[in-house]
């Protein structure tokens, strides 16, 4: 029996709690479930909850957020019956396709979302973590339609060459562009500042308000370990990003006002290279920030 378990966040959370050991918090699903457009589903067996799944949908993209069974519930087919669920839901509510994550070595989710008739989309390396390393975790993706829908949607208006660069660094890198995701990449790709979660969470929930800060934590975090972005420590004790560039560049700050003023200087770096081969090493990177106040104070 398929349910409609919005309103039953405790519950939720009691099930992901036995299914993962990094299970999400009753505080964490009530606040995924007041997202909009996400719809939670759950299997009950008797009085027991079985399986639950969260999805978001936004456009004509949705995404699992979490696929959880109880383990004494396992292999009895809950699973299936839930993303059977999601899949028409979403597909009813015009979505062409169907995205979520697995890792790599899970064998039994891959085989049921194989099964289900997902195919691999893209790979994110190094994501899960094992107690002797890391695992990848792979992109699946479902046709919800039967025309074949583009892996991401690309058709976002007021966008600039700059966004659509670092979306498409998300998606070569493996990543669901979701579309709270899109925003927070469109705000960074148009920072002139470097800005702090606090000031990226203000300028993206004045477009969506619906986005929450958490949600810019993650993402940001997310596109720092993916090497998009670059944090900085400028002594104010909030980090701040910028997009990551191959082309090198230092920071001057200026301790009244928090500006930071990029520069580069061929005889700095020249320099640098310079004490570097007379202690004996070859220089291959550093970073230079200088704090200061205008002179005319």
């Amino acid at each position: 029996m398929i349910l409609d378990l919005c309103p039953l966040a405790r519950e939720l959370a009691e099930v992901h709690a036995k299914a993962f050991d990094d299970a999400w918090s009753e505080a964490e699903i009530a606040a995924i479930l007041a997202s909009p457009g996400v719809v939670a589903f759950g299997a009950r067996r008797d009085a027991d909850l079985a399986a639950l799944l969260l999805c978001r949908i936004a456009a004509d993209e949705a995404e699992v957020l979490t696929l959880a069974t109880v383990p004494e519930y396992r292999r009895r087919g809950y699973a299936a019956c839930l993303i059977e669920a999601g899949a028409e839901t979403a597909r009813s509510s015009g979505a062409k396709a169907l995205f979520l994550e697995a890792a790599a070595d899970n064998a039994a989710a891959l085989g049921l979302y194989a099964q289900a008739g997902f195919a691999t989309a893209g790979r994110r390396p190094g994501y899960y973590k094992r107690s002797g390393g890391t695992v990848d975790a792979l992109i699946l993706r479902l046709d919800l339609n039967s025309a074949a829908a583009p892996p991401y949607a690309t058709s976002l208006p007021h966008r600039s060459v700059a966004v659509d660069r670092l979306e498409k660094l998300c998606i070569d890198k493996g990543m669901r562009m979701t579309e709270q995701r899109r925003v927070i990449a469109r705000v960074l790709s148009l920072a002139a500042d470097h800005p702090h979660v606090e000031e990226l969470h203000r300028r993206a929930h004045a477009i969506d308000p619906h986005i929450s800060i958490a949600t810019v934590y993650r993402t940001v975090r997310l596109f720092e370990e993916s090497g998009i972005l670059t944090r900085h420590d400028f002594r104010d004790g909030r980090s701040r990003y910028e997009e990551a560039s191959d082309s090198h560049h230092d920071h001057l700050i200026d301790m009244k006002s928090g500006a930071v003023v990029e520069f580069v200087d061929d005889e700095i770096e020249a320099l640098q290279k310079a004490i570097a081969k007379r202690l004996g090493y070859r220089l291959i990177d550093h970073r230079l920030e200088l704090y200061g106040v205008p002179a005319d104070d």
